[in-house]
């Protein structure tokens, strides 16, 4: 059996791609099988234990963009299953790795591979790591291990080679001294494919850019933010370790120090005193601090903190989580398209699904607020003469943009 996948390489960061028409007829026609590996969630046993499950004889790569990272793990691959074949080869035929010379007079059609995203995600890896805040949390738990601090490369020598192959695909290890090729590091690189970062990849730093609060300050910033909508941020790209500071269910990152394993990078939730240790072992008990609010309502913070360093001064925010004009709303609530800001620059709305922020009024921020709490009684004493102008010029932005 003959398996096939599409993915690119940028930074190191491998990313699926969605095969053509052409290209799926291409393999129905030929008996490939064709997959699509997401390598945000995937381990790297989760891999060999797909590939072993399909008893695959060939599997082939097709490689768009840089390709150093992509080789090491198909290098990984084979070293790691004997009894497969593996191959990477670029949409042209070039071939990186192996001898597919069963692919000899076939002609793969040629694919328009995507561009890689320009924001680099590294970038967003490392945030996360320090701040424990991810695109999109879980509930179950333990959930993948995504992203790892080590203090120093020396301690590679005790940490077994075996916690980093049960970490996504698409993971990083961030060592917190400047870039150096000494012997762990060679070794590690050599062991698994993991993507390898240093202090020195950001300037300035990570923690320089971060808020630090202890939980009670963090605990008041949250009832602050429930009961007046207003959030401030001097321009800080988000606050340091808030997940175990808030209590919010995600246990993606680890912090390897010389006297121990951390859930945290502020030392405060040591989870081993012994680096050696398996980590599966005690990651299945790991212990989740009391939550500061609901889970829906500390996964949306982090991104109103952000959102208010853009703007000068202090900002509110438009949401059922906050007494506003309206109290807050604490039945069920839908999903959250739009999130509402005023401040001394201005009214603006954030549309969560494309990113945009746009310029609006107060009169649409009323309505906002009137929609996301189903109050909407309370529209036309509030907006008096303006109110059918106002709502349809809520509705043209909503349903048309």
């Amino acid at each position: 059996m003959i398996g096939l996948s599409l993915l690119s390489e940028q930074d190191g960061w491998l990313q699926r791609s969605l095969p053509s028409l052409d290209l799926q007829t291409f393999c129905e026609t030929h008996r490939i099988s064709l997959d699509a590996f997401d390598y945000d969630t995937h381990t790297f046993h989760d891999l060999l234990d797909y590939m072993d499950f399909q008893e695959y004889e060939h599997y082939v790569f097709v490689l768009q963009g840089e390709g150093e990272r992509t080789l090491r793990l198909v290098a990984y691959l084979q070293h790691e299953m004997l009894h497969v074949q593996f191959h990477l080869i670029r949409p042209n035929g070039e071939v990186l790795f192996g001898q597919p010379d069963f692919l000899n007079g076939l002609f793969l059609p040629q694919e328009d591979m995507p561009d890689s995203a320009s924001v680099p995600a590294v970038h967003h890896a490392l945030l996360s790591l320090m701040t424990g805040v991810y695109p999109a949390s879980v509930p179950h738990h333990p959930q993948p291990l995504r992203h790892v601090y080590i203090e120093d490369s020396s301690l590679l020598e005790k940490i077994p080679a075996s916690n980093f192959q049960a970490m996504t695909i698409n993971s990083v290890i961030y060592f917190d001294h400047p870039m150096r090729h000494d012997l762990p590091i060679i070794e590690l690189m050599s062991r698994t494919p993991i993507l390898l970062t240093f202090s020195d990849r950001l300037s300035p730093s990570l923690d320089s850019q971060l808020t630090v609060l202890s939980r009670d300050a963090l605990a008041e910033r949250l009832v602050d933010w429930q009961q007046t909508g207003r959030i401030q941020n001097n321009q800080s790209m988000g606050i340091l370790d808030y997940a175990t500071l808030s209590g919010l269910r995600v246990s993606h990152r680890l912090f390897f120090f010389a006297d121990g394993i951390y859930a945290d990078r502020q030392k405060t939730i040591q989870l081993s005193a012994d680096i050696s240790v398996d980590i599966e072992s005690f990651r299945e008990q790991q212990p989740q601090p009391d939550a500061l609010a609901s889970q829906t309502e500390l996964e949306l913070f982090p991104l109103l903190y952000q959102l208010a360093g853009t703007f000068q001064g202090t900002s509110r925010f438009i949401t059922p989580y906050s007494d506003l004009e309206l109290p807050r709303t604490s039945g069920r609530i839908g999903p959250l398209t739009l999130i509402g800001i005023q401040n001394e620059e201005g009214c603006f709305a954030f549309d969560r699904t494309t990113l945009r922020l746009f310029e609006t009024n107060e009169a649409f921020l009323w309505i906002l607020e009137a929609d996301q709490k189903e109050q909407f009684d309370v529209l036309p004493e509030r907006l008096g003469a303006d109110y059918a102008e106002a709502i349809q010029h809520y509705k043209e932005l909503m349903y048309h943009g």
